[in-house]
């Protein structure tokens, strides 16, 4: 039934040439009709009007009765963004979310726990929501500052009130998302519970793996082995495996208070962990063929100006006494105004360009068009008589290897090698990093959790320095 349904839903929205994507989400994948809420549907616009977003919803009462009457006597289309549920009343409830492509891409930097369970489903139509804005692994402040964050749901738990987004429409193409609350019953608790215990829990093993996919309950807890005593919880919880209305009320209230407790303890004690150990990467101070040309190992420039005072200011603030430098003019004439006790590692080095060495991006489409071709088909290749990016990525990691008893440490380096460390830290392929901006003189923190390398950046300060077309 769900199939059918889900394949009369993409017919009919598809038939506007304004949806450019349509996904299905949440619960509804694997299960039969019986066992979810509702069907979770996001479509993504070209120009989202009041006008188009009413014959959206128009549309899909539209869907034909054969294939749900038998369980259903009528649609219900909930057009709120959150939590909220509406299984009553014996409805088919289509949960329909549309974002136009401003919104979406601000979802994506606001709610990353929800795009990122999201972007694991192929889009039934048109494009896949990944590849229309990327969406980068989770953060340690995420859990802290972002939408449906671990604080949002302690909040909302506390308040006995749940949190909901919905369209206002101030004329026909001028509209706002504005957040409105619902207090809890006990359907809506059950529910609220069920999400918390089990998606704070997958978002933690995917903070700590650096792994956005869908773990086994083995593979949570070889990660979280400590989550372990919540299982009884989360079984409870599940409507698929138990019957939610015989639950004590009271009884599974104390246990998620338990749990929320027990949750804010291990995150505090990861954040305190990681904050004596950040090492920065600092791209050397501006040259005069900073120059749009290609500037790697094959000439050695001098740097144009002293460092910037405020810069400065901040670098010596960071108390972090080991300091190292790749060997090149640029990055050590840098250092040596903020200490003369460094070390030297050609692992530092920028990226080798090869026979591209000093050339624009114009000459290299007409001397070495394979390279501009690869790189559209997202290929990393070498440079001519140079390196690719996975060489620069195999040295960074070797450095940072060998240097993890010097932690906390500072590094002068250069832009390509701190694209790199980024893109390794927020999950972006290394063909994306030439979208990455790298300030001169600004420090970039990372750590390592579980040998995996973090960023120390925000959500918020990453899409700033990403370029997205």
């Amino acid at each position: 039934m769900i199939t059918a349904i889900k394949k009369e839903i993409v017919r009919l929205l598809c038939s506007d040439k304004n949806n450019i994507s349509i996904t299905f989400v949440g619960s509804s994948k694997n299960k039969k009709i019986d066992e979810i809420s509702d069907i979770d549907v996001v479509v993504v616009c070209k120009t989202l009007t009041k006008k188009y977003y009413e014959e959206q919803i128009k549309i899909l009462r539209s869907i034909n009765k054969n294939l749900y009457s038998s369980k259903f006597e009528n649609i219900y289309i909930n057009n709120t963004f959150g939590p909220m549920k509406f299984n009553k009343n014996g409805n088919l409830v289509i949960h329909l979310m549309i974002y136009d492509l401003k919104t979406h891409k601000k979802h994506v930097i606001e709610s990353p726990f929800t795009c990122l369970d999201w972007s694991l489903n192929k889009a039934s139509y048109g494009l896949d929501l990944k590849s229309i804005y990327p969406i980068v692994n989770i953060q340690i402040n995420d859990f802290r500052n972002s939408r449906r964050s671990f604080s949002d749901y302690d909040f909302e738990f506390k308040e006995k009130k749940l949190s909901f987004r919905e369209y206002k429409f101030r004329s026909n193409s001028s509209y706002s998302q504005v957040k409105k609350y619902k207090s809890i019953e006990k359907i809506d608790l059950i529910e609220f519970m069920s999400h918390v215990v089990k998606f704070s829990i997958f978002n933690l093993c995917k903070f700590i793996s650096n792994e956005n996919k869908l773990f086994t309950n083995e593979e949570v807890y070889k990660i979280l082995p400590e989550f372990k005593k919540f299982e009884s919880l989360k079984n409870k919880l599940d409507r698929t495996k138990s019957d939610i209305s015989l639950l004590n009320e009271n009884e599974i209230k104390k246990e998620f208070k338990d749990f929320l407790v027990f949750f804010n303890n291990y995150l505090t004690k990861m954040e305190k962990e990681h904050e004596p150990n950040v090492f920065y990467f600092i791209r050397h101070s501006k040259t005069l063929l900073n120059d749009g040309s290609f500037l790697g190992i094959g000439r050695n420039p001098d740097i144009k100006r002293k460092i910037n005072k405020y810069r400065k200011e901040e670098i010596l603030n960071l108390n972090i006494s080991r300091y190292f430098s790749s060997p090149l003019k640029r990055s050590e004439n840098t250092i040596k105004q903020i200490t003369n006790r460094y070390t030297l590692s050609k692992n530092l080095l920028e990226i080798n360009y090869g026979k591209v060495e000093g050339m624009k991006l114009n000459e290299v489409n007409k001397k070495f068009p394979h390279i501009v071709k690869s790189w559209a088909k997202e290929k990393d290749v070498k440079f001519p008589n140079g390196e690719n990016l996975n060489d620069v990525k195999n040295r960074l990691m070797i450095f940072i290897k060998k240097n993890m008893k010097n932690i906390p440490f500072i590094a002068f380096t250069h832009q390509v090698l701190i694209r790199v460390a980024l893109c390794e830290a927020i999950g972006l392929p290394l063909n994306k990093s030439f979208k990455i901006n790298i300030e001169h003189e600004k420090p970039y923190g990372f750590f390592i959790l579980n040998k995996n390398i973090k960023t120390t950046l925000s959500r918020k300060e990453i899409y700033k320095i990403y370029k997205h077309d």
